[in-house]
């Protein structure tokens, strides 16, 4: 989902920024909340689970400080990955452009009141942690090609 949710935000960030408005920047904002949405409840559940279940060991052949780092980035990367997506629904919930797909609308964000300043704040912060989020995940993922084809235990871990 993020691999998809991150294009579609900076384009139509890009387009926001541009002054296009129209049918296509309003399809990509509303495929943005709504992917995102899904994205922050699945990540709800993901916890829950992680929670619950044990990680398996890392292996010893994996020095003690790539084994703090890679905690150090999942735990990241699941804070954002909830924090990202709030900031995004508290956004919507300012401005407020509640509206995705259809006719479906996104529930407010309890406590948020509506404030287009406020809401530039969030959406700013918004952005500049999926940008954070987004070089996480392109460093995870370039991380488990590189134990993939290293073939050290780590990515038969992942699995």
């Amino acid at each position: 989902m993020m691999v998809v949710l991150i294009p579609i935000g900076i384009v139509m960030a890009e387009r926001a920024e541009a002054n296009l408005w129209g049918e296509l920047t309003d399809t990509l904002y509303a495929w943005h909340k709504a992917i995102g949405f899904v994205v922050m409840l699945l990540m709800i559940v993901r916890i829950v689970i992680k929670v619950r279940m044990k990680a398996p060991a890392y292996p010893d052949s994996l020095p003690r400080t790539l084994q703090i780092a890679a905690k150090a980035s999942h735990h990241l990367m699941y804070v954002l990955l909830v924090v990202v997506p709030l900031l995004g629904w508290a956004g919507v919930t300012a401005f407020p452009a509640l509206i995705t797909l259809g006719a479906y609308y996104l529930p407010a964000m309890p406590l948020v009141p509506q404030s287009t300043d406020l809401a530039a704040q969030l959406f700013g912060l918004h952005g500049t942690l999926a940008i954070v989020l987004t070089v996480l995940l392109i460093g995870h993922i370039g991380a488990a090609f590189r134990h993939m084809f290293k073939k050290d235990g780590i990515f038969r871990r992942m699995v």
